[in-house]
């Protein structure tokens, strides 16, 4: 068959339908060998043995291209040993005259490299594949197939390369876009393969092609792949180069590839540049970055633990960083509710200082795990701290317990517990977390008086049972503590700022002490400890810091037991028995305590008898009176022994009841227990009084008493009312009935404490006859008077002390009042208690009573007559009985009259009787026409005189005032010449 016929079969022939023997039987029979190499050249198929004949041929066919140019070289050389450049310009010329032997020659290097990428393509996959199915088939005969749990699991080397690219396509494609596409798949045998058969092609893309595989992927699958350093150049370290033909083919030299006339079909062969260790410790870093950004911390460790193991340098922080980092991602409590919104990176962690590092550690830590967790995260990343500071030629070697003790400082006491059970001085040291006995004792000293908490006692005195017992005290060593003390109650004290100590303030207080001073502390903590489980056992808690705030105020301590006593009768679960009450007054008197000095206890500036009177006023208080009773009777208490002090204790809580309460009404609430509480105490006048103020209070809010328009009169306010007679005129204002209980008015008076005030009766009685007045109820008013006219005239006449003339004016006051009514129709009463108002009144006042009693004698003769007419003899006897006669008056007011007479004339003798009554009867009518005033009437409208003046005057114009204001200067001169008159001394 003719070339020709062959070729045309060739091109006919699908690459379906190729096979070993098609190419043997037509294409090595092509004679032409330049047609034969490019139809080989351009036929890529996927089956290896079609594309090895294939491959084979075409490599024969260039064998005679390749002798004939170096057979030229050889011929035309007359000299052994001629330059290279010689050569290869001749070998060029060569070319430029054969162009068929020069694309022969470039046609054959492509197939060799081919043909070494169809060995590395088999090696690579076809062997491997045939390695797992021959795994596959034992797998099988063991019957493990189906259970390989471990089948398809994230991270692991996939050897499925069916899908990352034929035979065709890895030899059309470049080896290094193979190589990346390896590695981005993780295909990490094949890629190991195709980089050790064709190292010197791939070796300067060897980062590159690292940098295509996935972050995620752990580097122990790829560590072969590692770069290196040759640590005697300095240099990265070579790959493995094993290539598929130890020696170069004559076309694959140099010699021959730079004589051809067009660059060759394969590819390049890079300069070798060796990278510094200083680059690839930087890829390094890069690589462990960017893994880390992407969330894996964990990966990004093993990386720098694989790049460690390789020697690369200066990845030992980032590796201490990341180790602790992956411990917090990793091994770190998480809390299932919450969700952390930024992952943690390196980045963070970097930007965290110490104490935010470790509350990150333990943000999630329960009492149960952070003993655990300060043992397995915390004291690694301090140690590490301690170290680092070491290397930088700064060594700090409290850093660790510093940082540590910061963090228990500021840690709940339930966590502040646990840490010092796992501190106990019992343990191994190696097995504590703090290991110093006496740094212990002084976070637990701090710890307890920095903290507020009012309810955790029992986490308290867990804390005190971890601490270490010591022994033998030196004597300055406790001066010492109890210097510190008292200088620490005077810190603790609320200051103006508000601003509470925290207990890292108070470790500062604690750390120059000694151990022997340190354990005084604890004794001093024991009584404190003690006395908060009492106070809190009784709802009235303090914070452990109280104990030194007052460890020297008694009267913080007398405040507390105040409210202990209080709060115990007041809270949910008082006392109600006897029993009770006394188990409150032992814990009371357990407070006192019986140390000295820094020991006493939390009342341990009161006294016993201080203590007891505090129980029993707080007793009181509650109200439980029966229990009261009972202990007084029963002598429980010696220091209730002496009734003045339990009268004095109860008249001070009765007072504070009642000064307390709402109400008036002394039948609840706090006024009923304040009436009650004086039935504890024996019965006494001070009892007996403080009893009736009760009553009388209760029955001044009964009448509706305001202290403002519509708001009732407290009790507060009528203890407290200086003039308490003035709530009967309010009562009488008030009520207009009220002065018809006359007698329960005055006994009313009486029990607001004017038992032996005469002057306060006779004001109550003129109130009385003033409202009685008002409402027109003359015989009321006249029986009120009459009282009062009894009470004034049994005064001693020579007795002109203040009270008493006062009750004096108002009794004439109210005589006048009641006597110049012009309604009130019995005008003998009229003119017996004028009579009594003309006896009493001072003397610038006569004239104005004279002219009422004259104006009254005017009344009709015929009415009075028949008054008098219609009395009975014993009615008769009687009123002469009770009341002195009229003549009698007369006789008294001549008498007075005549005193007057002798004061403004001296040395004019008097007329008789009867001549002083005529001339004093002529001379008032000349008086009252010179007086620019009349007297009022009960309506408010004055009486006519003989002139038939008229004067108004209002109705309700004080009971005190006489006339109204137009009784002026004139009117008492006016009198002063009068006077005369009336006595005849001078005539008109």
């Amino acid at each position: 068959m003719s070339t020709h016929e062959l070729c045309k079969q060739w091109l006919e022939l699908s690459d379906d339908n190729l096979t070993v023997d098609s190419v043997n039987n037509i294409l090595r029979n092509i004679s032409q060998e330049e047609w034969v190499t490019a139809a080989v050249a351009n036929k890529l198929v996927d089956d290896v043995n079609v594309q090895r004949a294939l491959l084979t041929v075409g490599i024969e066919k260039t064998v005679h291209a390749v002798e004939r140019s170096r057979l030229a070289l050889t011929v035309e050389s007359s000299v052994e040993e001629e330059s290279d450049i010689i050569r290869r310009q001749r070998l060029a010329v060569h070319f430029t005259t054969h162009p068929t032997d020069e694309l022969l020659c470039r046609l054959r290097l492509l197939l060799l490299q081919r043909l070494d990428k169809l060995e590395t393509y088999v090696e690579m996959f076809i062997k491997v594949q045939q390695n797992n199915n021959s795994d596959n088939e034992d797998d099988q005969i063991d019957g493990w197939d189906d259970l390989d749990a471990w089948e398809g699991e994230a991270g692991t080397e996939n050897n499925n390369t069916s899908s990352t690219f034929t035979l065709a396509t890895f030899l059309r494609q470049p080896l290094l876009t193979s190589a990346l596409l390896l590695g981005f798949h993780s295909h990490f045998t094949q890629l190991s393969t195709l980089l050790k058969r064709h190292a010197k092609i791939l070796s300067s893309h060897r980062l590159a092609i690292l940098d295509c595989i996935p972050d995620h992927v752990h580097p122990s699958q790829f560590q072969n792949l590692l770069p290196t350093i040759d640590f005697a150049k300095e240099t990265e370290s070579d790959l493995p180069d094993e290539p598929w033909r130890p020696s170069l083919d004559w076309t694959e030299t140099d010699e021959c590839i730079s004589a051809l006339i067009n660059p060759p079909f394969t590819e390049k062969v890079p300069v070798s540049n060796k990278r510094s260790t200083l680059q690839i410790t930087d890829w390094y870093r890069k690589r462990i970055r960017q893994v880390d950004d992407s969330g894996l911390a964990d990966i990004a460790l093993a990386l720098v633990q694989h790049g460690a193991s390789l020697g690369i340098p200066e990845l030992d922080e980032l590796g201490e960083d990341l180790s602790l980092l992956c411990r917090l991602v990793y091994n770190a409590p998480k809390s299932v509710d919450s969700i952390d919104d930024d992952e943690w990176t390196l980045s963070r962690w970097k930007a965290l200082n110490p104490p935010q590092v470790l509350r990150a550690y333990l943000a999630y830590s329960t009492p149960e795990t952070i003993p655990n967790d300060i043992k397995h995260l915390v004291m690694p990343y301090l140690y590490v701290l301690e170290a680092r500071a070491e290397r930088l030629g700064q060594p700090d070697p409290t850093i660790v317990n510093r940082l540590l003790y910061e963090y228990i400082l500021q840690s709940p006491l339930e966590f502040v517990a646990v840490i010092f059970s796992a501190s106990k001085p019992i343990l191994p040291l190696s097995e504590r977390i703090i290991k110093s006995d006496e740094d212990l004792v002084r976070l637990a000293l701090a710890c307890l008086y920095g903290n507020g908490s009012l309810d955790e006692w029992t986490t308290m005195s867990r804390i005190f049972e971890c601490l270490p017992e010591w022994s033998n005290i030196n004597e300055e060593d406790e001066d010492e503590a109890d210097t510190t003390l008292t200088s620490l109650g005077d810190f603790v004290a609320p200051n103006v700022s508000g601003k509470a100590l925290t207990p890292q303030d108070l470790f500062i207080f604690f750390t120059p002490l000694t151990a022997s001073a340190l354990s005084h502390l604890l004794d001093v903590l024991d009584v404190h400890l003690e006395s908060g489980e009492i106070l809190s056992r009784w709802d009235v808690p303090a914070p452990l810091r109280w104990f030194l705030q007052s460890a020297n105020d008694k009267k913080e301590q007398q405040s507390w037991a105040t409210r202990m006593s209080r709060r115990a009768g007041a809270g949910g679960g008082e006392p109600e028995t006897e029993a009770e009450w006394l188990e409150l007054l032992e814990d009371m008197l357990k407070l006192i305590g019986s140390g000295k000095g820094s020991l006493r206890g939390a009342f341990g500036l009161l006294s016993k008898e201080e203590i007891s009177s505090i129980f029993f006023s707080g007793l009181l208080g509650s109200g439980n009176f029966r229990v009261a009773r009972d202990i007084i009777r029963k002598a429980k208490i010696p220091y209730l022994s002496d009734p003045h002090l339990v009268e004095e204790k109860v008249l001070a809580c009765s007072r504070e009841l009642y000064d307390n309460a709402s109400s008036g009404n002394l039948h609840q609430g706090d006024m009923k227990l304040a009436y009650e509480c004086l039935s504890v105490a024996r019965p006494s006048p001070a009892i007996q009084r403080e009893r009736e103020f009760i009553e009388a209070t209760s029955r001044i809010c009964s009448f509706n008493v305001t202290s403002r328009p519509g708001i009732p009169i407290s009790p507060i306010e009528i203890r407290l009312e200086k003039d308490k007679l003035s709530l009967i005129a309010r009562i009488l204002s008030s009520t207009e009935d009220a002065y018809k209980h006359s007698g329960v008015i005055l006994e009313l008076v009486y029990k607001l404490g004017y038992q032996d005030d005469i002057a306060a009766g006779v004001r109550v009685r003129a109130m009385l006859a003033e409202a009685a007045l008002q409402a027109e109820d003359f015989s009321s008013a006249v029986e009120t008077i009459n009282q009062m006219i009894d009470i004034v005239s049994q005064f001693p006449k020579d007795d002109k002390t203040a009270p008493l003339e006062t009750s004096r004016e108002l009794c004439w006051r109210s005589c006048f009042q009641l006597g110049r009514q012009t309604e009130y129709e019995n005008s003998g009463n009229k003119l017996r208690l004028l009579g009594y108002a003309l006896e009493l009144c001072p003397p610038e006042h006569m004239l104005t009573i004279l002219n009422v009693w004259q104006r009254t004698e005017g009344e009709s003769l015929t009415e009075r007559r028949k008054k008098l007419t219609a009395s009975t003899q014993a009615t008769t006897s009687r009123k002469h009985r009770m009341f002195p006669s009229e003549s009698s008056t007369a006789a008294s007011i001549r008498s007075r009259l005549h005193e007057l007479s002798l004061g403004a004339t001296a040395g004019i003798a008097s007329p008789d009787a009867t001549a002083a009554a005529a001339l004093a009867s002529r001379a008032l009518k000349g008086v009252a026409a010179n007086f620019p005033f009349s007297m009022r009437g009960r309506q408010g409208v004055d009486f006519p005189n003989e002139y038939g003046n008229e004067q108004h005057y209002s109705q309700h114009q004080h009971q005190h005032t006489l006339a109204g204001a137009d009784v002026s200067a004139h009117a008492k001169q006016a009198f002063a010449r009068g006077i005369g008159w009336l006595i005849g001394t001078d005539e008109e």
